[in-house]
């Protein structure tokens, strides 16, 4: 099967992301990248990197990886050729929604597609927080990024035996009773027992007015590299169930964006003219082609 060729427009580390992952990807192919400087990159091998997406040969779609306030301008010429695009401006609220509007009206002149908000957050976190608000129709969500390290409580896991670095979250979380907790991640000593390291920590004085979570990690360091999320929605007081979910994860934000991206892509040809946020898309044309696997896999 002949793959699609996609355009990345911009190579930022959001594009050079994409372009990275087009590279690998057995569906999608790369037809080239354009950015402001275009000179040749030797992780590129031979193709094409233009200054103007008119100069590339063939054109299927294109990933708009630009600056929020230039997308729209960039938008409408690759509307204009009747190229497909994916963009993920960080708009959120009354700006996305105007936003997405101008999308929608260029789409519907040009009779052509496109997916608006299709990164990170927007996004994939997007789709999370309206999941659970359906789940707990009647309730409140709170929602934690950037969660950073408490230097105090990271050095005091790592003076415990067994544990060659620790991580600490410093957003410090209460439960729906109201009991504190911490979040540690640990990355263990050869031959150490997780169990033993778990107790120890709970002991340590630092800690005993807090209910402490010990995870133990492979590494560390790539946990400081990436960035945190804690999402909580808890039922309104009125509901007898006392419900509440949580997602707790740690991500690569330029990665998640772009494993977003070459999914609206996968997505583009099975959707109607028009701009189209992730609200719109049925879980099943994300996955393109592989969609019959990753029902029998997920359902």
């Amino acid at each position: 099967m002949k793959k699609r060729q996609i355009a990345v427009i911009g190579l930022g580390r959001l594009g050079q992301r994409c372009a990275e992952r087009l590279l690998d990807d057995p569906t999608l192919g790369l037809a080239g990248v354009v950015r402001r400087t275009p000179a040749p990159l030797d992780w590129l091998g031979d193709l094409p990197v233009v200054g103007h997406f008119t100069e590339l040969k063939q054109v299927d779609a294109a990933l708009l990886c630009v600056p929020a306030d230039s997308v729209q301008g960039q938008a409408r010429e690759l509307l204009q050729h009747r190229i497909p695009l994916v963009e993920c401006a960080r708009l959120h609220g009354d700006a996305f929604i105007a936003h997405h509007g101008e999308m929608q009206r260029m789409a519907h002149l040009y009779r052509t597609t496109a997916i608006v908000g299709a990164g990170s957050d927007p996004g994939i976190l997007s789709l999370f927080r309206s999941q659970f608000a359906l789940l707990l129709p009647h309730g409140h969500t709170r929602s934690s990024l950037h969660a950073g390290t408490s230097l105090h409580h990271s050095l005091a896991a790592e003076g415990i035996a067994g544990v060659r670095r620790a991580l600490a979250l410093a957003l410090e979380q209460r439960t729906q009773d109201g009991t504190l907790q911490r979040y540690i991640y640990v990355e263990l000593e050869p031959g150490a027992d997780a169990a033993a390291v778990e107790q120890a920590i709970r002991r340590d004085p630092l800690y005993l007015d807090e209910e402490t979570l010990v995870f133990p990690v492979d590494s560390v360091a790539g946990l400081e590299a990436e960035r945190g999320l804690l999402l909580e929605r808890h039922a309104a007081s009125s509901n007898s169930s006392h419900a509440a979910l949580l997602l707790e994860a740690r991500f690569d934000e330029i990665e998640l964006a772009a494993r977003m991206m070459l999914a609206g892509a996968r997505a583009l040809p099975l959707l109607q003219h028009g701009a189209h946020s992730l609200y719109d898309l049925p879980p099943r044309v994300l996955w393109g082609d592989p969609v019959a696997a990753a029902e029998q896999e997920w359902m």
